[in-house]
């Protein structure tokens, strides 16, 4: 078929550009049209969960960034068409652009239909790399309904593009169609105001239709919206969960404790698994030496939204973006609720960026308490400190949960004025530009472990203040580090961390103190994933079998010796077995890589850790 414009009288350069562009413009308006109908197969749309206004959104969103995609696709096709004699370059790579985006989108749909989550290029590698081969059987018969369904998108997009050039005319004018361009950044650009506008108020009838727009990314402006009189509103109910994205948990929760045991929660930012010592943590190093201490134990992400996210949850980072839309909280708060517990939430930084606060606290949001943002940050740490020891003081005969996330220890290693240096020689402050392959790292190593240094002084004034108020024998306590940081230990010039999955970025301290339980060194693998299964079952009287609400495992349970671990960054995923790291990047590329974290020559994953990551990432997505 011959979609290439009818011959007509020449027309001057500039009049036959304005006709091509018209053309394309038309045709990407068209397919952005397609696409939405693709989408809208996956979205409720007469009993939608976001009523009225989650409907309003999505007529406003859906144009907007599906023109926003159609116009990147059609970008090639407008650098090759318009300054060509010839206008054949110009359509054949439009069309076939084209057809292998609405192509995606159809793949995209049926991988949502079944699992609830876009699709990404992990899921690509593990599907067409064979590593699913067991669970996801791609038949010859497959194959050929998809070539077939291939064709056809491309017939209809010849068939398309053959129509467009009847509807433009030969001279088209520069007036409408900048009138129709102003249209589509005008619906892009209102699209985005909305979105920063109802994120910035938590409205879940808005937040909950960002499931439905494949590889959404929506752009969020909480601060400048606070800034403008925007604030957010009380805490969600829960989603209707004819419509949520997730099967979570499997069955209710039956939890009735007897014993009630306070629990007290200390995270440190960016806390190295060697920093845990005599010297740089004398009092956690007390601590761990009367408590459970697990030694080969592994954050759920080298980031703090993974790391936190893994540790309150029990579940992989895999499952933020779907908890963030729906702003489903941690399991764990609610039994904490229903069994009257007292909250105590500290965050020596804003615990709303990344959005915990819609996450794993979305139910408790009211109860957040973050230090002044006018301190500096040591201060910050101290005045968080200061207000839970206060909290335990005063806690008299009822039981509580308490969380302190300290943030010395972030980067740039924060200290309250003339603190002294435990190690020598240190920075006076951190020049990241000066990081490289060949920088000594002690100055900046040391100033890092003086800033746990000082975070371990007020966790020590912490466990002081529960002994005096006679409650440390009623009290669980856990210290441990939402991630770690990396000092170019490698020598491949990786330093803090969300850099790489290595020993330096996600192996943390993790000491547990537990009364009534003899302490003691375990050496198997554990996960940040442990910790609200372990809690449930143990402190707070929960039934249910672990999987009905967690990926993770009991820490008191024998440890599984090459147990696969996920692990999460912004721009990777990785699984953790034995002494090897596989690690997927967002192009799905798959590379093994040892302890050094050097590539594994013609090593591929190993298909039963990649099928055990599988099932956990999927494991609460409704099907």
């Amino acid at each position: 078929m011959d979609v290439s414009p009818p011959r007509s009288t020449p027309t001057p350069p500039p009049t036959r550009r304005w006709q091509r562009l018209a053309w394309l413009s038309l045709f990407t308006a068209v397919n952005a049209g397609v696409a939405i109908a693709i989408a809208l197969g996956n979205t409720p749309v007469g009993d939608n969960p976001g009523g009225a206004l989650g409907l309003g959104y999505l007529a406003v969103a859906l144009p907007g960034h599906f023109l926003a995609f159609g116009a990147l696709v059609s970008l090639l096709p407008l650098l090759l068409g318009l300054w060509r004699r010839s206008p054949r370059a110009l359509v054949a790579s439009a069309v076939l652009l084209q057809a292998l985006w609405l192509g995606l989108l159809l793949v995209d749909a049926k991988v949502f239909a079944l699992y609830r989550f876009h699709l990404n290029a992990m899921v690509l590698n593990m599907v067409f790399g064979g590593a699913l081969r067991d669970q996801v059987a791609l038949s010859w018969q497959t194959w050929l309904q998809s070539a077939a369904v291939m064709a056809t998108v491309l017939l209809a997009e010849g068939l398309l593009a053959w129509a467009c050039w009847r509807l433009v005319p030969a001279g088209a004018r520069r007036r409408p169609l900048l009138l129709a361009w102003a249209t589509g950044l005008a619906l892009m650009g209102i699209g985005q105001l909305a979105t920063a506008y109802y994120d910035a108020r938590g409205e879940r009838a808005v937040t909950s239709q960002w499931a439905y727009l494949p590889w959404a990314q929506p752009i969020t402006a909480k601060r400048h919206m606070l800034q403008l009189g925007v604030r957010s509103l009380p805490q969600a109910s829960l989603p209707d969960p004819r419509h949520s994205q997730l099967q979570y948990p499997l069955q209710p929760l039956r939890c009735q404790s007897h014993s009630q045991p306070n629990v007290l929660v200390v995270v440190l930012e960016s806390l190295r698994h060697d920093a845990l010592d005599a010297t740089t943590m004398p009092n956690t190093w007390v601590l761990a030496r009367q408590s459970a201490l697990f030694a080969q134990h592994y954050s759920s992400g080298n980031a703090t939204r993974y790391g936190l996210f893994g540790l309150l949850y029990g579940l992989p980072g895999g499952y933020w973006q779907s908890m963030l839309d729906e702003q489903r909280g941690s399991l764990l708060f609610d039994v904490l609720r229903r069994q009257n517990y007292a909250l105590h939430l500290y965050g020596s930084a804003p615990l709303s960026s990344p959005e915990f606060d819609r996450t794993a606290f979305a139910q408790v949001r009211d109860q957040l308490h973050t230090a002044p943002s006018a301190l500096p940050v040591a201060a910050r740490d101290r005045h968080v400190i200061d207000a839970l020891r206060a909290d335990i003081a005063g806690a008299g005969a009822g039981h509580w949960f308490g969380l302190a996330f300290l943030d010395s220890s972030h980067a740039p290693y924060h200290l309250p004025p003339g603190y002294p240096p435990l190690a020598t020689p240190m920075a006076a402050d951190i020049d990241f530009l000066a990081l490289d392959a060949d920088h000594d790292p002690r100055p900046e190593r040391n100033r890092y472990l003086t800033s746990v240094h000082y975070a371990d002084a007020l966790i020590g004034e912490l466990l002081a203040t529960l002994r005096d108020s006679g409650q440390a024998d009623n009290t669980i306590v856990l210290v441990t580090g939402d991630h770690a940081e990396e000092f170019n230990d490698l020598g491949l010039n990786y330093w803090g961390h969300n850099g790489n999955f290595s020993d330096h970025q996600v192996r943390v301290p993790f000491v547990l103190h537990w009364p009534g339980r003899a302490p003691g060194r375990h050496g198997g693998p554990s996960s940040h994933e442990d910790f609200v299964p372990t809690l449930l079952r143990h402190g707070l009287g929960c039934e249910n079998a672990l999987a009905d609400f967690s990926t993770g495992q009991d820490l008191f349970a024998p440890a599984a010796g090459n147990r696969a671990l996920l692990v999460e960054s912004w721009s990777q995923r990785g699984i953790r077995q034995g002494g090897h790291t596989y690690v997927f990047d967002k192009f799905g590329n798959a590379t093994a890589l040892d302890r050094r974290y050097l590539p594994l020559i013609n090593q591929q994953p190993d298909p039963a850790a990649v099928q055990t990551a599988w099932g956990a990432l999927t494991h609460f997505r409704r099907h």
